[in-house]
């Protein structure tokens, strides 16, 4: 059975490309162990997400199901307000597309974030702290909270650029 950790493993291993990454600087990366990655990807090579022996992920299969399934299999209720890094709607590339009422902010609590707005529980732990340094997995990670917590038009566009994003290798 999948965990939300497999997704941002998966999105790690998108945005490297290059499949001469070790379990070990993939980990690193993600500020996870090794062998929570290793578990991650051998997982969503069960789920048919990704072909461990090519080092490939199923772009298709991914895409349909953070599309369809994500929301339901990890949902997210908006909290408490709280400081953190801006995501879903909040955070680019949706916050250029709409027109945003500025107290719905939905943010990840980090401790080091400069904005307020109501609580996101991430995919795992570390999302936060993997995504400020790493401006691509930001976005990616962004669009998929949109999917999660937003409304039908926020999860179209972030749908349609997620299909974008994902297709682009």
């Amino acid at each position: 059975m999948l965990k939300p950790q497999d997704i941002f493993v998966l999105l790690k291993v998108h945005c490297w490309r290059a499949s001469d990454w070790t379990y070990a600087t993939l980990a690193q990366s993600l500020s996870m162990s090794a062998s929570e990655v290793h578990a991650a990807l051998k997982r969503c090579n069960a789920s048919g997400l990704y072909n461990g022996p090519n080092r490939k992920i199923r772009m298709q299969a991914l895409l349909e199901f953070l599309v369809h399934g994500l929301r339901y299999a990890f949902y997210v209720q908006p909290g408490s307000l709280a400081r953190g890094l801006p995501t879903a709607h909040s955070a680019e590339p949706l916050k250029s597309m709409l027109v945003v009422d500025p107290s719905d902010i939905y943010v990840w609590p980090y401790a080091t974030g400069k904005i307020r707005g109501q609580a996101i529980a991430p995919l795992y732990r570390s999302v936060p702290e993997a995504a400020s340094g790493d401006p691509e997995l930001y976005t990616l990670l962004g669009l998929i909270d949109a999917l999660r917590v937003g409304r039908v038009r926020e999860q179209s566009l972030a749908a349609k650029e997620l299909e974008q994003r994902l297709a682009a290798q």
